[in-house]
């Protein structure tokens, strides 16, 4: 059998670039380019926020496109946004999905982008649900679900989990500590607070999915 692509995926803001941190730092090889962090460096940089200070862990668009891809990542650590994992070619993925709280993702999305997220946040929990369905009828991959929340409560217990189901994770202290409480910034009971600041934002969810 083919070598695992090893990926960190969920929907945006749920913490994936945290976790991609994380796993590097506890040994594993991970894959990304720095082209988007120097992008929105330059724009957050003029800011009092920057969403990513430590990063964003993503590949372009030329590596998805590769011929080679997903082999040339064998053994190796990726981010994969949500909506890509569906249309992964056939290939062993070891999967690690983020899920948060939906009004932090919305807190944190509405901070980042100033706009309302592009996915139904009062449907998240469904649309995880499916993401799941999806992986596991591939029959050749394996999914773990991470609470954002159990990150900064307790990211060596979380490693330990992934350790044991198998991701090739050769230090657990090292990648703990690569967690900072500081960067949760975006809370729940701030939602209405940040709403506010978004002139003309709908918060009603589309008549076609209510």
């Amino acid at each position: 059998m083919d070598e695992p692509v090893y990926i960190v995926s969920g929907y945006m803001r749920s913490g994936t670039s945290m976790m991609m941190k994380v796993l590097e730092g506890a040994g594993m090889k991970a894959r990304y380019n720095t082209r988007k962090d120097e992008v929105l460096g330059e724009k957050y940089g003029r800011t009092d926020y920057h969403p990513n200070p430590g990063g964003f862990f993503e590949l372009g668009r030329k590596e998805f496109d590769d011929p080679g891809f997903p082999g040339i990542f064998a053994g190796e650590l990726i981010k994969v946004l949500h909506w890509r994992l569906k249309g992964l070619p056939s290939h062993p993925y070891r999967i690690c999905f983020m899920t948060r709280d939906p009004k932090e993702i919305e807190v944190s999305y509405l901070k980042m982008f100033r706009r309302r997220p592009p996915f139904v946040l009062q449907k998240y929990h469904e649309l995880v649900d499916g993401v799941v369905r999806d992986v596991n009828a591939r029959g050749d991959s394996e999914i773990l679900l991470v609470p954002h929340a159990d990150m900064l409560k307790d990211p060596a217990a979380v490693l330990a989990r992934l350790f044991r189901a198998g991701w090739p994770l050769t230090d657990l202290e090292k990648g703990a500590a690569q967690v900072d409480p500081s960067l949760y910034r975006s809370r729940p009971e701030t939602l209405a607070e940040v709403r506010d600041t978004v002139p003309g934002l709908r918060t009603d969810m589309p008549d076609c999915l209510s």
